[in-house]
Formats: structure tokens, sequence, C-alpha cells
């Protein structure tokens, strides 16, 4: 490798470690973990497609995690009330998770948080650069994609 690589590789870790710590400083939203928040969110999107019953194995498939990890999350926001769970009328193996009244408040404030948030950051960089960042964030995302699943 050339010196040029070597500096832009080391720029590359730096700016990826520095975005990592950033997460590390705000692992709680709203009163509630990142991840519990990405649940509710994800049962809020799937709730708005047709016939879609919610269930643990579609958050799983839907946020790309473990079932396990599904599971407890569905567990910790059914206990602080944001969520409930059904058994499905149809076919009573299934049970189906929607959103409580308080999960609906809660999805609200958290999709406002976001908004703030990520339009203060187009706001900044403008809706050239805005559109440029997300595509080139995608293209990272493909990148890594691949490069783990080859590992495995």
């Amino acid at each position: 490798m050339n010196t040029q690589s070597n500096i832009d590789i080391k720029k590359f870790v730096e700016t990826f470690e520095n975005l990592t710590r950033l997460q590390k400083h705000n692992q709680n939203l709203m009163g509630i973990k990142k991840s519990e928040a990405r649940v509710l969110l994800c049962i809020e999107h799937l709730s708005q497609e047709k016939d879609c019953n919610i269930t643990v194995s579609s958050i799983s498939k839907n946020l790309s995690i473990a079932s396990p990890t599904a599971t407890e999350l569905v567990k910790n926001l059914t206990d602080k009330g944001y969520i409930e769970r059904h058994i499905n009328k149809n076919d009573k193996r299934f049970v189906e998770i929607t959103l409580t009244n308080s999960g609906k408040k809660i999805v609200h404030k958290i999709t406002e948080y976001y908004d703030a948030l990520f339009s203060g950051l187009v706001e900044k960089l403008g809706k050239q650069q805005s559109e440029l960042l997300i595509e080139l964030l995608s293209t990272v995302n493909i990148y890594f994609n691949e490069w783990y699943s080859n590992m495995n």
C-alpha cells in the first residue's frame, strides 16, 4: 500500500470510531433503550402494511436481529406497557403484537425526535450533500453487509 492509502484508511477508521462513540453516548431515547425504540418503530411500520400480522418473527426478520433478542425486547416493552400480545384468532399458535396507546405516544415522540435530528443535519449539509451522504452511506452499508456475509 502507498502512504496515501494508509492515510485514507486511518481517516476511515477514525471517522467510523467517532460515529461508534456517538452511538454509545446516546443509548437511551425517551426513557427506553434504542433497541427498544427500534422495535416500536418497526411495529409501527409493519402495522401500516396490509395483511401483516406482527409477530416476534416478523420483527426479528425486519430488524435483522436474532429471534431470542427480539423475544426479550418484546417482553421488556410488554412489561413497560408499550405493546400488547394477542393470540391470533385464526391460528392460536401465533401471537400477534400491537402498540398500546402509550406505545403509540412514544412512537410519535421518537419520530418527532428523529425528524428534528435529521432535519437539522439536512439543514447543515444542504440538499445536495444530504442526498450524497445518503447514497454513500447506502453504499457503505451494502459493502459491509457483503464483507461480513463473506466472512461467515
